[in-house]
């Protein structure tokens, strides 16, 4: 079983974001943060398997999260979804170490696609 931070900090966001997730038998949610710092501090407690962040999170956002959950956790995949995806924050994404932006209006079919490139479960 895969396990799967989502950080947020909308909390409809987050249970939408774990409804679509728990629909994949092969994953489940590990955790929850509603805003970055919590994010880094919950992903080094519970060592998930993929780190879901949102970009415009209080306290720290999720380009400076991303950021220490990648230096902390190398091997993790952080993967961001947001309602501000731009080319700008794509390549600032990048040089953190986040793996890929998925923009939040387009669905859960992106972000589905991108758990599992990053975790290599086919989603059925």
């Amino acid at each position: 079983m895969a396990r799967i931070l989502i950080a947020d900090d909308r909390e409809s966001m987050r249970m939408a974001v774990k409804t679509v997730i728990r629909m994949h038998p092969g994953w489940e949610v590990c955790g929850e943060a509603d805003d970055g710092r919590e994010a880094v501090a919950k992903a080094v407690e519970l060592n998930p398997d993929l780190v879901l962040l949102d970009f415009r999170m209080p306290i720290t956002n999720g380009i400076k999260a991303g950021s220490q959950i990648c230096s902390l956790m190398p091997r993790t995949p952080v993967v961001m979804y947001t309602l501000h995806r731009t080319a700008e924050l794509e390549l600032a994404a990048k040089l953190v170490g986040i793996r890929q932006v998925v923009a939040k209006e387009d669905g859960p079919k992106p972000l589905l696609n991108a758990i599992e490139a990053e975790l290599g479960n086919p989603v059925i």
